[in-house]
């Protein structure tokens, strides 16, 4: 029994307090701001307040003021306890610093734009005359995206345990270099649902943009653009280690170098049972470019973590990187100045 109870244990996620305080603290400071905020203008406000605005920062929906309070207090209370209780038991292992990076830039929502809601009724003899310019739109992302930041350098390291995250399904051996020798692989993998997905968001800007508004039009266009750009990925091992690109654009794109590699191998992926979706995906200890269902490349990496990219010929993928992973922990092989053979195709 006792070894029952002890193997129990050890199979429970660790408690995080330290990290869970880390990730609540911007919930309750927009808690604290927005309610300072509210108390300082409490006899400048009007009743109702508008609380709701259009694309074009007209106001179209009205609360009391206690209502507003307790409906924009509740939001970053519930948010943040849920995300508190993930980081306290772990339940995103390996993904902690996304959780809490998102955690922060969500209360950065939820007090911009409850300050600006209450700056913009203060002095208001009708709530219906308030308006709030589109411009904070933007000021609203930018300040969301540096408190992100801010809460992925606050979060510290991921750390996770090899054994606790699943990597490749099928081991790959070694390809055979000739000392010397150098090779390259490379494939395209392509989307479906994106390439279908971006032309579908394209034609339904315009439609938005004719019949009502060129401002989310323009959102929607941008979005299309994105799936666009990467409903295509080229994957490539070489020297450098695993790339992963968009063949369009050349930036943004990932590499992982050999030095990190652990070892490679194949998986087959069924992107909503094994990462909840398309696309770029973290996901417990896992992360990849999730295109499609089927052959992927996985790698299990020298922090325990696990990174896979949908695409066809894996195993050939695999067995090049562990070769060449190899090569750079022995220090054997090509010189760095000499640069990889083109005519060698693997």
């Amino acid at each position: 029994m006792d070894a029952v109870h002890a193997g129990s244990a050890a199979g429970r996620a660790p408690l995080r307090p330290g990290r869970a305080l880390i990730a609540v603290l911007p919930f309750l400071l927009a808690v604290a701001v927005v309610t300072a905020v509210f108390w300082a203008l409490r006899d400048r406000l009007p009743d109702p307040l508008a609380v709701h605005f259009t694309a074009d920062g007209n106001s179209d929906d009205f609360a009391s003021p206690a209502a507003f309070l307790t409906a924009w207090l509740g939001m970053p209370v519930v948010s943040g306890a849920v995300i508190g209780a993930l980081v306290l038991r772990d339940e995103a292992a390996g993904a902690l610093r996304w959780v809490i990076g998102v955690g922060y830039g969500l209360a950065a929502v939820f007090g911009y734009l409850g300050v600006v809601t209450l700056l913009g009724n203060a002095d208001a003899g009708d709530a219906s005359a308030v308006r709030i310019p589109l411009w904070h739109l933007g000021a609203m992302l930018g300040v969301a995206l540096l408190a992100g930041a801010v809460g992925r350098l606050c979060a510290g390291r991921d750390r996770v345990r090899a054994d606790a995250v699943r990597g490749p399904s099928e081991a790959v051996p070694s390809l055979a270099l000739a000392d010397g020798e150098s090779a390259g692989w490379s494939r395209t993998v392509n989307s479906p649902a994106l390439l279908v997905l971006g032309p579908g968001l394209l034609a339904a800007a315009l439609l938005i943009g004719v019949t009502a508004s060129w401002a989310g039009a323009a959102c929607m266009a941008f979005a299309s653009l994105l799936c666009i750009a990467f409903a295509s990925v080229r994957v490539t091992v070489d020297r450098h280690g695993l790339t992963v690109a968009s063949p369009l654009v050349s930036r943004p794109r990932l590499r992982i170098p050999l030095g990190r590699v652990a070892e490679a191998g194949v998986q087959h992926i069924s992107p909503l049972r094994d990462f909840g979706g398309w696309g770029y995906r973290i996901w417990s200890g896992r992360s990849g470019i999730v295109l499609r269902s089927g052959e992927a490349l996985a790698l299990r990496l020298a922090d325990g973590r696990v990174f896979v990219v949908t695409v066809d010929d894996a195993a050939t993928a695999a067995a090049l990187l562990n070769a060449l992973a190899g090569r750079s922990r022995t220090g054997a092989g090509p010189s760095a100045d000499r640069a990889p053979d083109p005519g060698r195709g693997v």
